[in-house]
């Protein structure tokens, strides 16, 4: 009689422990429910009925968790009392969930509460963005793309939170993700290629500016970057291709100019590593037609560019004097001074434009320089002194 007494006993306290943590999980709930939300105590309640192992495998138990912490995170009065409630909310109803896929509340956590908590969680990540924390951001914005893998602006906050916290694999991770999507923005090609581009992978940056022009054939931004690229490495052939489409679609762009006539002058007077002059190309006179044209174009558009105005004077001075080192090879005298006058003519057909390089920069050290050189050329006595005397206090 004595051992069913304490085996009864057993039962009774099983029983009754049992019923505590249901009437615990309840008494969460009504503390939660209006008209009391009272959320503290709410949150007592749950916290120590989720102390039981039992627990701990009742779907009720955490689907309340669930609405109670994203209720605790949305009132300004409890929202200090956890410190990652949506977070504890996600979990919660993710729980309930794998526990009994069928219990009475699934539909209602997959068509509401986790559509509600994406909400919080990308308004969180906004605010936590704008704030620059930007770590805390990207979480926020990777939870929303754990209830919506398809939503394109999580992936897309994802990839500039990673960005700005400096968290290139994820960055990359995301801004991948974006372009498989197809999501149409050539910034997106753009941030991608920056960061390979600080990782010193510049064959990968260029590679992904590349795949972006195939996407957005008229995006100058990526023109403009796939020149700079191809000028680093070394491709002034492709660049130039590239830039004379660029300046179809930009007409009025100087600086694409500027860009296109130093690289046909480039590929017209190759240099080696150390500096030193290369033979020119066979198309030497076609490339500096192009480099001229190019200049005269930029010129066209605004005549006040230092750059622009120097550089087509140094065309013109560098043909001029040329001509007239060729010039002093010739014996017969008459032809001697016809070629000689033909290279004046190009050292003045100089003259303005480094006269106006001087004029906008009066202080560049290489104008001055030239400018002496060309009034030696020209005879022109008073000009060559005045350029001396300012270089010599240069000096």
């Amino acid at each position: 009689m004595k051992k069913k007494l304490f085996l009864l006993l057993l039962v009774s306290s099983a029983f009754t422990f049992a019923s505590a943590q249901k009437a615990l999980i309840q008494k969460a709930y009504n503390y939660y429910k209006e008209p009391y939300q009272q959320y503290d105590e709410a949150k007592k309640a749950i916290d120590e009925a989720m102390q039981n192992e039992e627990t701990k495998s009742n779907e009720k138990a955490w689907y309340y968790r669930g609405l109670i912490y994203q209720a605790l995170y949305n009132n300004p009065t409890y929202g200090q009392l956890c410190d990652n409630c949506l977070v504890t909310a996600y979990e919660s109803f993710i729980k309930a969930n794998e526990i009994n896929p069928k219990n009475e509340w699934a539909e209602i956590i997959k068509g509401l509460n986790l559509n509600l908590l994406m909400r919080d969680f990308f308004n969180k990540g906004v605010e936590d963005f704008t704030h620059a924390k930007y770590a805390e951001a990207l979480t926020s914005f990777e939870y929303v793309q754990k209830i919506n893998p398809s939503d394109t602006s999580a992936v897309l906050n994802s990839a500039y939170a990673a960005d700005k916290a400096m968290n290139n694999e994820k960055a990359k991770l995301y801004y991948n993700r974006l372009i498989n999507m197809n999501y149409m923005d050539d910034k997106v090609y753009m941030s991608l290629a920056n960061i390979y581009k600080q990782e010193k992978d510049t064959i990968r940056a260029l590679l992904t500016i590349q795949d972006g022009r195939k996407a957005f054939p008229d995006s100058l931004n990526l023109m403009v970057t796939e020149i700079n690229l191809l000028l680093a490495a070394g491709k002034s052939k492709e660049a130039t291709a590239v830039m004379e489409t660029a300046v179809t679609k930009d007409p009025k762009n100087q600086s694409l100019y500027l860009a296109l006539g130093s690289t046909y002058d480039q590929l017209a007077n190759p240099r080696d590593a150390e500096g030193k002059d290369l033979p020119k190309p066979v198309n030497f006179s076609e490339l500096m037609n192009k480099a001229e044209q190019s200049y005269l174009r930029g010129l066209a558009i605004n005549a006040n560019n230092f750059e622009l105005n120097y550089n087509l004077g140094a065309i013109y001075f560098n043909q001029g004097a040329e001509m007239a080192n060729a010039a002093n090879n010739i014996k017969d005298n008459a032809a001697f001074e016809a070629a000689k006058a033909k290279a004046n003519a190009k050292f003045y057909q100089s003259e303005p434009y480094l006269e106006k390089a001087f004029e906008l920069n009066g202080s560049d050290k290489a104008t001055l320089t030239s400018l002496k050189l060309l009034y030696a050329r020209t005879g022109e006595t008073d000009k060559y002194n005045r350029i001396k005397a300012i270089l010599d206090n240069k000096q």
